[in-house]
């Protein structure tokens, strides 16, 4: 895909072999972190951001819960947290993807996303999507002309670009013969 530009600081609009895509910024970026942090949690070493000061996280009981249940989990996704008394922990680097951000807050939000559950069937979609949906390019965000097409080409590579993880369409196509058929050209 040939990116063009950017519609209403939402959508990436791009040129394809038969006709013009739509594509929705915040949605795709999904799909790419959210196959990203997946291939991440399988490999052996996890992209953790340390941080310099060790930051003290106070979680209520569902987040702590959660956070015990499920530490190996929280330590593939790159989560460095350790247990500082009652349901205070220290928390000493994070995902690489969310550097950057309040680490704590990052914790906290994932954690809640998780429990939300989303529809996944598993803890690992739950834990994956919980990352990329706090680290996708928001809608309204401008982009340059070389981040649209960074965006792009990383979609085309992704084992599933048509939709985010749930499902919603990352993308609508505009063919050749509906572009004719509008303009009256057909």
């Amino acid at each position: 895909l040939r990116v063009l530009g950017q519609v209403q600081a939402t959508y990436v609009a791009a040129e394809g072999p038969d006709g013009m895509y739509l594509i929705d910024q915040h949605a795709a970026h999904e799909r790419v972190v959210f196959e990203r942090v997946r291939a991440g949690m399988s490999s052996s070493a996890p992209e953790v951001q340390s941080l310099l000061e060790p930051a003290t996280v106070e979680l209520d009981a569902e987040q702590a819960e959660l956070l015990v249940t499920h530490r190996e989990l929280f330590s593939r996704l790159g989560f460095d947290v350790e247990p500082f008394g009652g349901r205070a922990y220290l928390l000493r680097g994070v995902p690489g993807l969310l550097a950057g951000r309040d680490p704590a807050r990052a914790l906290t939000d994932v954690l809640d996303t998780m429990a939300e559950g989303g529809g996944f069937d598993s803890w690992e979609e739950r834990a994956a999507y919980s990352v990329a949906c706090h680290t996708a390019i928001r809608a309204g965000k401008s982009l340059s002309h070389q981040e649209m097409t960074e965006l792009t080409r990383q979609l085309e590579e992704c084992e599933q670009p048509n939709t985010c993880p749930h499902g919603r369409p990352t993308m609508i196509h505009l063919s050749s013969g509906q572009l004719e058929r509008e303009f009256g050209r057909r």
